[in-house]
């Protein structure tokens, strides 16, 4: 995989220290870590907190060296000793600070970018990484379906979103993949709107936007249900953004540009009177990142391939009135295959 990375920027030595990729690289998730690959050999550079269990859990013929990963003189030594004269670094991650701190002591270097190229590897997911999307998946299934039995009028935002995260880390998850959203009532015409002290009341409809992780590879899905009947208005355009998910989960296939399938679900809402209220892309890649290649959206360029998961997520919200999203994760197998799979129809309790 690295070996593609190389011919791509004729590099000599890849520089990786974005926590997402460390961990990819290396199965270790250690946010104050740097790793030096070159073509024969890698360095894994960690300071004393971490040594003794970096020595146990990384994966691979990696060096472990004890010293911080800010510790760029030393660092920097090493990249001159070895003889590389092209370094491929994370510009999307790396300061502009720890970048001078290098490239000031390797003058004879030239530094290219290699943030897109490792980005790349990650698109395509292993039979082992759709293992822990898949039970991340299961958790989110089993949370939505506990906390609706648990609801109650009077209960806060906040109080919702705690205790759907507590359902699935007794599900099987491993901590929150995103901050969650839980909003009622108006509150659910912000797209990512923060929960606060706002108290569920008769009538009251609900966005819960959501994901938890599994052996450091995310989910992320989006219910909503309503307390109560929410009136003729918000049950009309519930179906019609139901409709546009369904169509963007049936319009998916190996091949697919990420923008034709943004177009139908935008075409139909648009057909509809919606379309301007639908506000942002229709989805985005899953994996050690809630948010990865491929993106969905009008401009993308990116294509749906085998191996790829991702997110269709249509959503309307009008001001002062409600708002709704209706999230699936997805894998595209020989087609698409449907990883969210709790009750996604209009739920009123």
């Amino acid at each position: 995989m690295l070996e593609e990375v190389f011919k791509s920027l004729q590099a000599d030595c890849l520089l990786i220290n974005s926590p997402t990729n460390t961990f990819y690289f290396t199965g270790y998730n250690n946010p104050e870590c740097m790793v030096a690959v070159y073509r024969d050999s890698a360095v894994y550079y960690t300071d004393a907190r971490y040594t003794a269990e970096a020595h146990a859990a990384v994966v691979g013929d990696f060096v472990i060296k004890e010293m911080a990963a800010t510790d760029f003189e030393h660092i920097a030594e090493d990249i001159r000793l070895s003889g590389a004269r092209k370094i491929a670094v994370e510009m999307a991650y790396l300061t502009e600070e720890s970048y001078l701190a290098i490239a000031d002591r390797l003058p004879l270097c030239q530094f290219v970018n290699c943030s897109d190229a490792l980005s790349d590897c990650r698109r395509i997911k292993t039979d082992v990484e759709m293992s822990y999307i898949r039970q991340a998946a299961h958790a989110n299934d089993v949370a939505f379906e506990a906390l609706l039995g648990q609801v109650k009028e009077g209960m806060t935002e906040l109080e919702l979103a705690y205790l759907l995260q507590y359902e699935y880390i007794k599900a099987g998850g491993e901590g929150i993949a995103f901050d969650t959203i839980s909003v009622f009532g108006e509150h659910t015409a912000y797209p990512h709107g923060h929960p606060g002290h706002t108290r569920l009341q008769k009538g009251d409809m609900v966005t819960l936007d959501f994901g938890t992780k599994f052996h450091g590879y995310c989910s992320d899905i989006t219910r909503n249900f309503c307390l109560g009947d929410p009136g003729d208005e918000y049950k009309k355009a519930y179906q019609h953004v139901l409709t546009a998910n369904k169509m963007g989960i049936e319009a998916g296939y190996n091949g697919v540009s990420a923008a034709e399938l943004d177009a139908v679900a935008r075409n139909y809402l648009e057909s509809v009177g919606l379309g301007k209220y639908f506000t942002h892309s229709l989805g985005h890649g899953v994996g050690i990142d809630i948010h990865e290649k491929p993106f969905l959206n009008k401009r993308s360029k990116d294509i749906i391939v085998k191996g790829m998961t991702y997110t269709i997520e249509p959503g309307i919200y009008i001001n002062g009135k409600f708002g709704i999203r209706i999230e699936d994760l997805l894998y595209m197998g020989d087609s698409p295959e449907l990883l969210s799979r709790c009750n996604k129809n209009l739920i009123i309790l």
